[in-house]
């Protein structure tokens, strides 16, 4: 597991954090927007998440109960001490007729004990303890997986959102244009007013499709920012992280027999391994709670009394110090069957972490299979609306030659502007899928890393 919290290795993560944070705080949304590179937003994410700060914490309070399980291997030490003052009775009157002695009394002792043998329920319980930590330490690594997942997939569909807005403007202004000129031929006669209102509905539909680009790139933007923990009011941009990524020869083909291999060693399912041994060790526990328990004492103690003779010193630290050393053995003979029942809830413990075990593998296996099914169309998608776009295109052009001749309606060369239109959007999709799908096969077989090393050169602190 990476270590949550090394200074040394995420100062460089901080310093970027503090200052695109900082930078962020001190503008508003008419400010210049702050460009935020894809390198950014992963180094945010992994030291500023909250579900991964809470992941980390876990892995902490794991380590504190491997600590205090080893701890159980020393003996303890008390130390106690003890002073009292009373009033008795003499022969001159009891203490409710005003007479009566006071006595000074003092006492202090040493205790120590060690547990000798207790069935091996210590030994089992460290080992559980660290199962435990490895458990934790494993889901650590797999939430960081996840949240490296999550920030790439949604910086690049914020990028996505972003280049629809493009396109929509793009479109939008044409069809302005247009309407332009129609306006002018209807002025002159040349066209009549039923091809003015079509291409002013038209220039209105491409107006409510460019309100709702930008609306799902708002969208999109917030819910980074929600996961980056960037206030929600910061004005920011997201850098095109890979404009080299355009067609499907620069992303490395998936290979799942080798996915399949990498994927035993998975971060999430090495952390059930740990669970199930952490159980195993859990019915050792209760298995031993049935062997006899042997343990060694020893104790120092001394005390004082005033009404004795010799002085406090005498008393104290040459009459009265007392020393004593033993052994006891506790066995176990009837306890209402408490052993047994935790015997019993033992070993359904284990039998539940052991289905969960079969469980995830089936999940993760079936999910990876799903993931390279998802790239494989993405290929295919991509690929045919790259076709779709160049004969649109070309069509259209043919079209509106057609049309200045007045060979052609308005009507088929809008027809083929919305077709365009429709396909240049599903090429940017369609390339935004091929990368996420890319992304959620290296997710399922546990090498996102060495996948965004590879393809987008991001090394991940």
């Amino acid at each position: 597991m990476r270590s949550p919290f090394s200074l040394s290795r995420a100062l460089p993560s901080l310093i970027v954090l503090g200052t695109f944070t900082l930078s962020c705080l001190g503008q508003d949304q008419s400010s210049s927007p702050r460009v935020l590179t894809l390198s950014q937003a992963i180094s945010i994410a992994l030291e500023d998440n909250i579900s991964l700060q809470r992941s980390a914490l876990s892995v902490e309070t794991r380590e504190t109960s491997v600590e205090q399980a080893e701890a159980n291997y020393d003996p303890d030490l008390n130390a106690r001490v003890s002073e009292n003052i009373g009033l008795s009775g003499n022969n001159q009157g009891g203490i409710f007729e005003g007479e009566g002695n006071w006595n000074d009394t003092t006492s202090a002792s040493l205790s120590s004990s060690l547990t000798l043998y207790n069935g091996g329920a210590r030994d089992a319980a460290l080992a559980r303890a660290r199962s435990e930590l490895e458990a934790a330490s494993r889901d650590f690594d797999r939430d960081r997986q996840t949240l490296l997942f999550d920030t790439v997939a949604l910086f690049f569909q914020t990028v996505l959102r972003a280049r629809e807005i493009a396109i929509q403007e793009e479109e939008l202004a044409t069809r302005r244009e247009e309407l332009e000129r129609i306006q002018v031929r209807i002025d002159n006669g040349i066209r009549i007013e039923t091809d003015g209102l079509r291409q002013k509905a038209l220039v209105a539909n491409n107006e409510r499709s460019l309100a709702q680009a930008r609306n799902n790139y708002a969208n999109s933007l917030y819910t980074l920012k929600r996961t980056l923990r960037i206030p929600p009011s910061a004005n920011i941009l997201c850098e095109d992280p890979a404009p080299g990524l355009k067609g499907i020869d620069s992303i490395p083909e998936t290979n799942l027999n080798t996915s399949l291999t990498t994927l035993e060693s998975r971060y999430d399912l090495a952390a059930q391994y740990a669970r199930v041994d952490s159980a195993k060790h859990d019915l050792t526990i209760a298995q031993a709670g049935k062997s006899p328990t042997i343990s060694a004492s020893a104790s120092l103690s001394t005390n004082y009394s005033s009404n004795a003779n010799p002085s406090f010193s005498d008393q104290f630290l040459i009459d009265n110090p007392r020393a004593a050393a033993g052994i006891s053995v506790n066995i176990p003979i009837f306890d209402r069957s408490r052993k047994k029942l935790d015997t019993l809830r033992s070993k359904i413990f284990l039998d539940q972490e052991e289905l969960a075990l079969e469980n995830l593998q089936l999940i993760a296996r079936t999910a990876l299979f799903q993931a390279d099914q998802n790239y494989q169309t993405a290929k295919l998608q991509l690929a045919a609306s790259v076709d779709q776009l160049a004969s649109t295109e070309a069509a259209l052009e043919a079209e509106v030659s057609r049309y200045e001749a007045g060979a052609a309606t308005l009507l088929d060369v809008n027809s083929l502007r919305s077709s365009r239109l429709d396909a240049a959007v599903a090429v940017e999709e369609s390339r935004f899928d091929l990368f996420t799908s890319r992304l959620a096969v290296s997710y399922q077989d546990g090498t996102i890393e060495s996948f965004l090393q590879q393809t987008l050169e991001i090394t991940t602190p």
